[in-house]
């Protein structure tokens, strides 16, 4: 304000020396026009005398004062210019702190901005309260104020107590809508203090306080750069909280994704995240069929059982964000944007959609829904983008489960086709036509038809023991209810009953193994085993479980049965299993792991397959 109206130091000077360059003008001319005047018009009034002492008198006095007024003019002038020049170093001096504390509080709040969690920032907020206001100490208090001081600089123990009561007082500020920096004094064994506080708010609610101690009255600097860094660490604290939550949305949508198998669940899921986002109560998602038909695939906030309509491309909000690749807002909708989504919309005033798509193809549309008018703007759009992607996420992988699945129920019916066409179907055809023979000699030679009865009873009971096999081999496998070990376990024990072997597990400490891991390792050990009964005729079997030398966890199946060249049935499937060598290496390698077989006529067969968690 004072540079407003003070001139400049070149006005200054310009005026100065514009003045003493008009003063050699007319101060001359003066003195001779008063000396003109003088000699002219008043010398000649009076005689002699009259005109001795009138000179004498006038040049006397004339030189002095003249001198005299022009000094003082000078003087006064000069004085003006310094006063001018000290107020302008004043103000100067001014600028100068004012810019220095003014760097000084960007310096700290851009460490508020950089920092990765609350505790990082807490620790610069107090830090740099104590550098910039001069405080002797610093104590932030955020959160329960029974946890204490949260984070502090130099406060000594007799001020904690002082802090968590000004503390109380803050929040008792906060709560009565009065956020302003309040001023005390405090009185210690060690001296008294001058102390600043002020409420911590974000989201709305008092969530602490922050107080500097001064040994002296802190100056207005130091006040106002306290409640400007005040102000801006609860700012840069909400900033973290809203950080923190989105990033724990995504991983709980991430967690949801890899951990729930049924997707209207998993969809179900996603649309809660996104209406506590945005504080929506209610939300469906579209799935879109191979026609393009979009069909309602879950809804929350949606009473149950009310018909929804299934929206086609050519009308309505959720067919014209299908036609985008964009999220569209309507502020306030019409009554045949309501009417396109049926009970989704009914209640709406305002609505947002956003296509998800897989390359070229459009997976859906979700749909957030609120009865309010202009509830939706374009800064929850990002956030709300990344969920919508994890929804495409969730989409594609239940579409690849189904085709995984679809692909694995097919291979299973050409495994029990081909194995009751290699096995039980040809022992009971020959079964069969040696009925057929026993007929046959029953009358002409029963020696040998009993005989040949003998031996059907034998296939019969092979086929028996061998439709048994394969029963065994389809029971289902509960390995996420028992765990890895404990289905080997229980495995093992089966299998000796069912096979008449005897049956060894001895197993070490196992890495942490993933779901998909785990499959894989006990689908390697089941189809070594299955080959165990279908061909090696062991009597005993050794199964070893536990952690290679390169951290990845390997089953080792040994037997002692008839053994075999590998080289010859690499590439063939085995009808117990379904799995021949080449295909149980090809599963393993896929994984990052890989499968090694020792095996020898006469000398029993040993399988390791390794795989990392």
């Amino acid at each position: 304000m004072i540079l407003g109206v003070s001139p400049s130091p070149a006005n200054r000077r310009g005026r100065l020396s514009d003045q003493v360059r008009l003063a050699r003008v007319w101060l001359p001319l003066t003195i001779v026009g008063v000396v003109l005047v003088h000699q002219l018009l008043i010398v000649p009034l009076g005689g002699p005398d009259f005109r001795f002492w009138a000179q004498l008198v006038f040049y006397s006095l004339l030189g002095p004062l003249a001198t005299f007024i022009t000094l003082n003019w000078i003087a006064r002038e000069a004085g003006r210019h310094e006063r001018a020049q000290e107020e302008l170093a004043r103000l100067f001096e001014e600028l100068r702190i004012s810019h220095e504390l003014l760097g000084a509080i960007q310096d700290v709040t851009a460490r508020f901005a950089a920092a990765p969690d609350l505790e990082t920032m807490m620790d610069a907020a107090a830090g740099g309260l104590a550098d910039v206001t001069g405080a002797r100490a610093v104590a932030l208090v955020v959160g329960p104020a029974e946890l204490g001081v949260t984070q502090s600089v130099a406060l000594p123990p007799e001020l904690q107590a002082d802090a968590l009561a000004r503390d109380r007082q803050a929040r008792e500020r906060a709560a009565a809508d009065s956020h302003a920096t309040a001023s005390g004094e405090t009185i210690t064994a060690a001296g008294s203090y001058t102390v600043l506080s002020r409420p911590l708010a974000w989201g709305g609610a008092p969530e602490g306080s922050v107080h500097a101690y001064f040994a002296a009255p802190p100056d207005e600097r130091a006040v106002e750069a306290f409640s400007i860094l005040a102000v801006q660490f609860s700012a840069a604290a909400e900033a973290t909280r809203f950080r923190t939550r989105d990033l724990l949305t995504l991983v709980e949508v991430d967690r949801s994704i890899r951990a729930e198998g049924n997707l209207q669940r998993l969809l179900s899921t996603v649309l809660t995240h996104m209406m506590a986002r945005v504080g929506a109560p209610a939300a469906g998602v579209f799935l879109a069929n191979e026609e393009g038909i979009l069909r309602l695939g879950a809804s929350v906030g949606v009473a149950r059982g009310a018909p929804i309509p299934a929206p086609r491309p050519g009308g309505g909000l959720i067919a014209a964000a299908a036609a985008s690749r964009d999220p569209l807002i309507v502020g306030r909708l019409d009554e045949p944007q309501r009417a396109s989504a049926g009970p989704l919309l009914d209640a709406a005033q305002s609505a947002i959609a956003l296509p998800i798509w897989s390359q070229e193809r459009l997976l859906g549309v979700i749909v957030l829904a609120h009865p309010e008018p202009d509830m939706f703007n374009e800064v929850s759009v990002p956030f709300l983008w990344l969920l919508a992607n994890q929804v495409t996420l969730a989409v594609r992988n239940a579409s690849a489960y189904l085709q995984s699945e679809e692909l694995a129920i097919a291979e299973e019916r050409s495994r029990i086709a081909r194995e009751i066409h290699d096995g039980a179907a040809q022992l009971l055809a020959v079964s069969a036509l040696k009925l057929d023979l026993v007929a046959k000699l029953r009358d002409k030679e029963p020696a040998r038809a009993a005989a040949e009865l003998d031996e059907v009873r034998d296939g019969i009971r092979e086929t028996i023991r061998e439709l048994r096999r394969s029963i065994f081999a389809l029971r289902p496998v509960a390995l996420e209810r028992h765990g890895f070990v404990e289905t080997v376990r229980r495995y093992v024990a089966d299998f000796g009953q069912q096979n008449d072997a005897k049956v060894t597990l001895e197993h070490g400490a196992l890495p942490e193994l993933s779901i998909e891991a785990e499959a894989v390792l006990f689908r390697i050990f089941q189809e070594a085993m299955h080959n165990v009964a279908k061909h090696a005729r062991a009597s005993s079997v050794t199964v070893e479980l536990g952690t290679a030398e390169d951290g990845m966890a390997f089953v080792r199946v040994s037997d002692d049965g008839a053994g075999f060249e590998p080289e010859q049935v690499s590439g063939r499937v085995t009808t117990a299993g379904g799995l021949g060598l080449m295909q149980m290496r090809e599963r393993v390698v896929a994984r990052g792991g890989r499968l090694e077989l020792h095996s020898r006529p006469g000398e029993g067969t040993a399988l390791f397959a390794a795989v990392p968690g």
